[in-house]
């Protein structure tokens, strides 16, 4: 008993230490561009891998924030994340409730929603589909739209509601309420843990978003902030280098510095509104994870 114990303790040690340097690959990179973002160039030329500045200064946060792009930027995510929120969250949510309910076709209904988890119309006919026959270019639907069903999402769901007990839904259908009124007064209360995950899913999903911005939005004036946060990672790329680049690169701002702080820049948001959903968010993953 003392040896299985010994080796079981050992065993959790070796864990332990496992999983710590994965903490340390994942944390000191990015300690380390945090302390890019506050240093001279100076002191970066000195020691290029810092992780406390020795002379602080917030002269890559005032290049930044001295360009015009920056607050149309945050208010394209923050709207894009609003929107792909709601509009998601209200698809998803409706159709893995339904899934959990027994009807005619329900198979075939969830093979539909399954088939795309695998295989997708590829990148061009997409862009035909959202183009040409939606007509949605430069617009904020061109992004919120495509991805409001997501499959994913849907089997999480319908696992943490089909663990629900079906007694409660049926008290409350002898005393007359229907299916959406047992949805939004009894189900969706429960299911706080689930509906913060999946939140959080959309909101750092959208947030991140560029690639489909890229595509789809010409005009400045509607990038998201993470748009802008690529351009500015190519910032000395002379072949690219438009006026407000050319702005940046003339200010005494060393290149690696203003791309630390616009990368900080862009994770704020998403670093603040994390931890109000942490606890939630373990436990939706861990329900989502019992049940197959």
């Amino acid at each position: 008993m003392k040896r299985k114990l010994k080796s079981q303790h050992l065993a959790d040690v070796v864990i332990a230490l496992i999983l710590l340097v994965f903490a340390a690959m994942v944390l000191l990179p990015f300690l380390n561009a945090i302390a890019i973002s506050f240093i001279s160039e100076d002191e970066y030329l000195a020691n290029k891998l810092t992780f406390i500045p020795k002379r602080p200064t917030l002269s890559a946060y005032e290049a930044i924030f001295q360009q015009d792009w920056v607050l149309p930027g945050y208010k394209n995510s923050i709207i894009l994340s609003a929107l792909a929120w709601v509009y998601g969250l209200l698809l998803n949510t409706l159709a893995a409730y339904a899934i959990t309910k027994r009807f005619p076709g329900r198979k075939i209904v969830y093979l539909i929603f399954l088939i795309p988890m695998f295989f997708s119309g590829g990148l061009i006919p997409t862009y035909l589909l959202i183009v040409k026959e939606l007509r949605l270019k430069d617009s904020f639907a061109a992004l919120v739209l495509p991805g409001g069903v997501n499959t994913f999402y849907i089997l999480i769901m319908s696992s943490f509601f089909g663990d629900i007990p079906p007694s409660l839904g049926e008290s409350a259908r002898i005393d007359g309420a229907n299916e959406f009124r047992i949805l939004w007064r009894i189900i969706l209360p429960i299911a706080k843990p689930i509906l913060a995950t999946v939140s959080l899913f959309i909101i750092v999903g959208m947030w991140n978003e560029w690639f489909g911005a890229l595509l789809y939005l010409t005009k400045a004036k509607n990038w998201p902030l993470q748009l802008h946060l690529r351009r500015i990672i190519n910032l000395f790329a002379v072949s690219t280098m438009d006026n407000s680049s050319q702005s940046l690169a003339r200010q005494k701002v060393y290149a690696d510095g203003i791309r630390m702080a616009s990368v900080i820049v862009t994770m704020l948001p998403i670093m603040m509104v994390y931890p109000f959903l942490q606890k939630y968010f373990a436990k939706g993953i861990m329900i989502g994870a019992v049940k197959g």
